[in-house]
C-alpha cells in the first residue's frame, strides 16, 4: 500500500550532545579528563503528532533549504534597500528643513541595520532561528524609525495644518513602502508574513495613540486640521496596503513554488522538496521516461564551490554505488545540472527512520530491534567486505521502509563519512587531526582519534540497539566533548537498568558491542548477526507483525488525512 509523500518542512538543529554528525579537532588521550562527569537525566522520547517525518530528528518548523537560502539573500538585499531609504530620507529632510535632532535616529537605525547585515555576511549560511532574529531586527528597526520620526514631527514640529498633514502622510508613505519592500523581497508563507506586515502597518496609529496620551493638545490640533474623511482615508490606505502586501506575499510564494515544480533536471521532473541537510537538498522526483518515483539529492548552492563538500558528495555516491545488498539504499544515477551543480538519484523509501520511530513511539520491543538490526548487519557486512567503514551509524541512518509489500525492511543510509580502507590515502577528504562521526554513537578509539577499523561500526550498532530499547543513548552528557569522553573512559550502564524487559542474552550482546577494547567486540557484522539470531526473541517479530503494526499505527493515521510518511537521506 503506497504512501503519498508531502514536502518535509522540518529540520533539526542539534544541541551540544545531540546526534548530529560532526568534525572535531582530534583530542589527545587526556580526553578522559574532560567534562564528562555527571550524567544528565535520561531523555524519554515524547510522542509527536501530525508532523512531517523523514530520516532526520524532529525540530522546530522551518523553511525548505532552497527557500531558506533565497530568504537569506533577499533579506540582505532588503537591508541594503532600507539603509538607502533611511539615508535618502535623512538627506531630503536636511535639504528641505534642517533638523539636526533627527541625526541620532537616522544614524542609529542605519548602524543597527548595517551591523545586522555584517553579521549575516559572516554567518553564511545562517541557521533558521538566527535568520528569523535578523529579519525582526532589520524590520523592527524600521518600525522604530517610523514611530520615532512620526512622534518627533507631531510633538516638536510646527502645529499648523500643513506640517501636521505632511507629518502624518509622510509616516504613511514610509510605512507602505516598508510593507511593500517586505512583501516583494522576503519569501514567506502569507501567515508568517502577516505578522511582520501587521506590525509595520500599526506603527502610525500606535504613534498617534502615544501622542494622544502624552500630548492631548496636539491630538486636538490634528483633529481640527484634518477632517473625518481624511483620517478615514488614511486608515483605509493602511488597511488596503496591509492586505495587498499579505496577498502579494502569497501570490509570489505560490508562483515561485509553481515555477519550481515545473522545473526539470535533466531527465528528472522535480515534484517537491522533501528534506534539507547540511550539504544538500533532497527532492521527490520522477524519471520522465520510466515514470519511476525517486529521491534526488542536489548539492546546496552555497556548497557548490566548496571543493571539500564536492569531494564528500562524490565519495558518498561512489561508495553507495559499490554496494548491492538489498538492505542498503540503492543509487540509480549521478550527474551534474546545466549550471554545474552535482546531484545523485536514489530509491525513494516510504517509511520512518529508527530515530523517528523512537521519537514517535518510544522504545521498541526487543524482538523488533533484533529483526531490524539483523537486516542492517547484512548491509554492513557487505560494506565491510568491500573495505568501507561507515563511521556515522546512528538510528537516523537506518530506515524502516516499505518495499515490495513488506514493512520494516531495514535500509542503511548516508555514506557521507565513509572511510575506504582499500585506499592508500584513506578517504582523501578528512582533515588531519580531526575526528569524524556522531558523538552519541562513537567508539572510544574513534573519539580519541586513534586508528580505527570496521569494529567502530560494531560499537555503533550496540549503541543503536541500546537507544532503541531504552529510549536513550549509552552516554548522555551536556556537551559533545563530554559524550566523547564518556565513551572513552566510563563504564556503560546495563540497558536493563532503564528497561527491565530486555532479555539477558540481548543485553549481553549489546554490552559486548560496547566494549571499550575493540578486540572484545564481535569481530564482524556477520558474527553480530548470528548472535542476534540466537536470541530467544528473534522469531517473535516478522514481516507479518511489522505489517500489522504499520496498519494499526502509521497507515491509519495517513488514511485519516494526517501527514504522510516520507523518506530522504541527507
Amino acid at each position: 500500500m503506497p504512501f503519498n509523500s508531502k514536502a518535509k518542512t522540518e529540520q533539526s538543529t542539534p544541541g551540544p550532545a545531540e546526534s548530529g554528525a560532526v568534525t572535531l579537532v582530534m583530542m589527545p588521550p587526556q580526553v578522559a579528563a574532560l567534562d564528562g562527569n555527571g550524567a544528565t537525566p535520561a531523555k524519554t522520547p515524547t510522542p509527536r503528532s501530525n508532523s512531517p517525518r523523514g530520516n532526520t530528528p524532529p525540530a522546530a518548523p522551518r523553511l525548505s533549504g532552497v527557500t531558506q537560502t533565497l530568504r537569506e539573500a533577499r533579506l540582505k538585499t532588503a537591508a541594503w534597500v532600507l539603509i538607502i531609504v533611511v539615508f535618502l530620507l535623512m538627506a531630503w529632510r536636511l535639504l528641505g528643513s534642517p533638523s539636526p535632532n533627527l541625526w541620532p535616529l537616522n544614524v542609529a537605525i542605519i548602524t543597527v541595520i548595517a551591523t545586522t547585515l555584517g553579521i549575516m555576511s559572516t554567518r553564511h549560511p545562517m541557521p533558521a532561528f538566527e535568520l528569523a532574529v535578523a529579519e525582526y531586527v532589520i524590520f523592527g528597526a524600521m518600525c522604530v524609525y517610523i514611530a520615532v520620526r512620526d512622534y518627533y514631527g507631531l510633538v516638536f514640529g510646527s502645529h499648523d495644518d500643513t506640517n501636521l498633514f505632511a507629518t502624518v502622510r509622510g509616516a504613511l508613505i514610509v510605512c507602505i513602502l516598508i510593507m511593500f519592500t517586505y512583501a516583494i523581497l522576503i519569501p514567506n508563507t502569507w501567515r508568517i508574513a502577516a505578522r511582520m506586515i501587521i506590525i509595520i502597518g500599526l506603527m502610525p496609529p500606535i504613534t498617534i495613540m502615544i501622542v494622544a496620551f502624552t500630548h492631548p493638545d496636539i491630538l486636538r490640533a490634528v483633529r481640527e486640521s484634518a477632517s473625518h474623511g481624511l483620517i478615514s482615508e488614511n486608515a483605509l490606505f493602511i488597511a488596503i496596503s496591509m492586505c495587498l502586501s499579505i496577498y502579494g506575499t502569497h501570490v509570489l510564494n505560490t508562483l515561485r513554488t509553481e515555477v519550481f515544480e515545473a522545473k526539470e533536471l535533466n531527465q528528472y521532473n522535480l515534484v517537491r522538496l522533501i528534506g534539507s541537510g547540511g550539504m544538500g537538498d533532497v527532492y521527490l522526483a520522477e524519471h520522465r521516461m520510466m515514470k519511476r518515483p525517486c529521491a534526488l539529492k542536489l548539492i546546496r548552492p552555497d556548497r557548490a564551490d566548496d571543493q571539500r563538500s564536492l569531494a564528500r558528495f562524490s565519495q558518498e555516491v561512489q561508495a553507495t554505488s559499490r554496494l548491492s545488498h538489498p538492505n542498503t539504499i540503492e543509487v540509480y544515477d549521478y550527474g551534474r545540472t546545466e549550471d554545474g551543480r552535482f546531484y545523485y538519484v536514489m530509491e525513494f523509501l516510504p517509511g520512518l527512520s529508527l530515530q523517528d520511530l523512537l521519537e514517535e513511539y518510544g522504545p521498541m520491543p526487543a524482538a523488533r530491534v533484533v529483526f531490524l538490526l539483523r537486516q542492517a548487519c547484512g548491509a554492513l557486512a557487505e560494506a565491510h567486505a568491500t573495505g568501507l567503514i561507515h563511521r556515522d551509524l546512528k538510528p537516523a541512518n537506518i530506515f524502516a521502509a516499505q518495499r515490495g509489500g513488506r514493512f520494516d525492511v531495514a535500509k542503511l543510509l548516508d555514506f557521507g563519512l565513509v572511510k575506504d580502507t582499500n585506499s592508500d590515502s584513506g578517504d582523501g577528504i578528512t582533515r588531519e587531526n580531526t575526528v569524524q562521526g556522531t558523538p552519541l554513537y562513537m567508539a572510544p578509539e574513534q573519539a580519541l582519534g586513534k586508528h580505527i577499523d570496521h569494529r567502530i561500526d560494531i560499537y555503533a550498532m550496540g549503541g543503536i540497539a541500546y537507544a532503541l530499547l531504552t529510549g536513550r543513548p549509552p552516554f548522555d552528557r551536556p556537551s559533545r566533548m563530554g559524550v566523547m569522553a564518556a565513551h572513552a573512559r566510563d563504564p556503560v550502564e546495563p540497558p536493563s537498568q532503564h528497561n527491565s524487559k530486555i532479555p539477558p542474552e540481548l543485553e549481553a550482546i549489546i554490552l559486548t558491542c560496547l566494549s571499550k577494547n575493540a578486540d572484545d567486540r564481535y569481530p564482524s557484522a556477520d558474527a553480530l548477526e548470528r548472535a542476534l539470531a540466537s536470541c530467544a526473541c528473534a522469531g517473535d517479530w516478522s514481516f507479518a507483525e511489522a505489517k500489522l503494526w504499520w496498519e494499526q499505527n502509521e497507515l491509519n493515521r495517513n488514511r485519516s488525512g494526517d501527514e504522510a510518511v516520507t523518506h530522504t537521506t541527507l
